[in-house]
């Protein structure tokens, strides 16, 4: 649990980086990690050391199915959700043209994974949103923090490749757990 939280701490980083319009999905993942980490430092702590044991935990004590409040279970989901956009943008982003626009890849990415649990409105709002990314090259030159030559530009490409592949290894493990407890439709 403490790696998944900190993963979504430094891409919560990320989005900040995308510029303000990006600022919400930053805040966004900020708050459902608080929601876990005061799971984290409650009195049953213990239960939510792993993402397994705060599954378990909650289905076996009827959390999951309490919609009064954020259940653990039901927010780490909302993170993986995420986890899946980040996951596919970037792998798309690492193989790009160096010609490619960063918001045509991150909308086909959207379309792909989160907008099938987003409605209408929302679903409109992060196509705009994502009209406002940079083309690839200023993309990763205002995560890097200045200009880049077309080396340093395919170093960094490579290492979102890299990121991309780790975060498939934890995708696909934290996906199971989910799947074998019967948790990814919670409401």
């Amino acid at each position: 649990m403490e790696y998944y939280l900190k993963l979504f701490k430094e891409l919560s980083r990320f989005f900040t980086l995308l510029g303000s319009v990006f600022g919400f999905v930053a805040s966004d993942i900020i708050s459902k990690v608080n929601i876990l980490e005061e799971y984290k430092h409650s009195e049953v702590s213990d239960q939510y050391a792993t993402i397994q044991s705060m599954i378990e935990y909650e289905c076996c004590n009827g959390i999951t199915a309490d919609t009064s409040r954020p259940s653990g279970s039901r927010t780490l989901l909302r993170l993986h959700r995420s986890l899946e956009f980040v996951m596919s943008f970037m792998s798309d982003f690492s193989t790009a043209d160096s010609t490619a626009k960063s918001s045509t890849i991150a909308q086909k990415c959207y379309n792909e994974t989160l907008s099938k649990y987003h409605p209408w409105l929302i679903r409109k709002g992060a196509t705009i949103a994502m009209y406002t990314l940079p083309a690839r090259q200023q993309f990763i030159e205002r995560v890097y923090g200045g200009p880049c030559d077309d080396a340093t530009i395919q170093y960094y490409g490579k290492i979102m490749g890299d990121i991309a592949s780790v975060c498939k290894k934890i995708y696909d493990e934290t996906h199971k757990l989910f799947e074998a407890n019967d948790l990814l439709n919670l409401p």
